[in-house]
C-alpha cells in the first residue's frame, strides 16, 4: 500500500501521482482518510489515499504475439487466425495471479488480536490528549460485548473534564472513535464518562424529550432543540419513539444538527 498526504485528498491524490509519474486514469485511487481540521489542535490530520499503478497487462500479449505471426504468415493465412486467437488468452492470467498476490487475508483470531490491539492502544492515546490538557486522570476499561467498550476515567478535575454541556468529554470520545477506525477496530463502539456523567446526561435528555414533548402538543408548533452530538440526538429520538402526538427528526449539519419535535 503506497500512501500519500495533503491538507486535501486532492493534494494527497497530486502528490502520488506526482511521485508515480502518471495519470489518473493510469492508477488506481482509495481514500483511506479524509483531513480533519481537529478539536483545539488535537486530532488535526491531513488527507490519506493509497495510490497503485495499474498493472500493464496489454503489453504483454501485443509483444508475445509478434514472433508467433511472423512465421505463420509465411505458411498460411488460414492458420494465423487459431494462433492469434488461442495466444492472448493465457496472458492476463499469468498477469492477474501476481496482482491478487500481495493482498493477504487475517484470519479470524488475528483480527480479534488486532482489534483488542487497537483497544488498549486508545488508553494511552486519550490519557495523553487528557495530559496535555491539565488534567491528572487514570482510566478503568470495561469492554462489554464483542463491538461496544467503555473508558472510565477518575480524577480530581472532573468538571474540566466533562467540559460546558460535556463538549470535552464528547470531542475526546470523537477523537478515540477515530483511532479506533483507523487502528482495524471500525466495527466497535467506544463511549468515555467520568462520574457517571452519560447516565446522568441520559437522565437529563428523557426529561428534556418529555418537557418539551408537552410543551409541542400544547402550543401546536415544533421546537428546534439545541444541537448536540449524534448519539444524544438518538436518545432523544428513542425517548419519544412510543409518543404518538409528536414526531422527531433531525436538521442542520454538523456539528450544529439539532432535534426537532413537531405535532405529530
Amino acid at each position: 500500500m503506497t500512501i500519500f498526504t495533503g491538507k486535501t485528498e486532492e493534494a494527497a491524490v497530486a502528490a502520488g501521482l506526482a511521485a508515480l509519474n502518471s495519470t489518473r486514469d493510469q492508477v488506481t485511487i482509495r481514500v483511506v482518510a479524509t483531513a480533519r481540521k481537529g478539536w483545539f489542535g488535537l486530532g488535526q490530520r491531513d488527507a490519506a489515499v493509497d495510490v497503485v499503478l495499474q498493472p500493464v497487462s496489454q503489453p504483454t500479449p501485443v509483444t508475445s504475439a509478434a514472433p508467433v505471426s511472423a512465421p505463420v504468415s509465411s505458411a498460411a493465412t488460414r492458420s494465423a487466425a487459431p494462433v492469434a486467437t488461442t495466444e492472448p488468452a493465457p496472458a492476463p492470467q499469468t498477469s492477474a495471479a501476481p496482482a491478487s498476490a500481495p493482498q493477504p487475508e487475517r484470519t479470524p483470531a488475528e483480527n480479534r488480536a488486532h482489534r483488542q490491539a487497537a483497544i488498549e492502544a486508545v488508553q494511552d492515546y486519550v490519557l495523553d490528549i487528557v495530559s496535555q490538557l491539565g488534567i491528572d486522570a487514570t482510566i478503568e476499561v470495561a469492554q462489554q460485548g464483542h463491538r461496544q467498550v467503555r473508558l472510565a476515567f477518575a480524577t480530581e478535575k472532573e468538571g474540566l473534564l466533562i467540559g460546558k454541556h460535556g463538549r470535552t468529554i464528547n470531542a475526546l470520545q470523537s477523537l478515540a472513535q477515530l483511532f479506533l477506525n483507523h487502528h482495524g477496530a471500525a466495527h466497535v463502539t467506544v463511549e468515555l464518562d467520568v462520574a457517571n456523567y452519560r447516565e446522568r446526561r441520559q437522565a437529563t435528555l428523557a426529561r428534556l424529550a418529555d418537557n418539551t414533548a408537552r410543551e409541542v402538543v400544547a402550543s401546536g408548533k415544533p421546537i428546534y432543540l439545541d444541537p448536540m452530538p449524534s448519539f444524544e440526538r438518538k436518545q432523544i429520538h428513542a425517548a419519544l419513539a412510543q409518543n404518538r402526538y409528536v414526531a422527531t427528526y433531525s436538521a442542520g449539519k454538523e456539528p450544529h444538527r439539532a432535534v426537532v419535535i413537531e405535532p405529530a
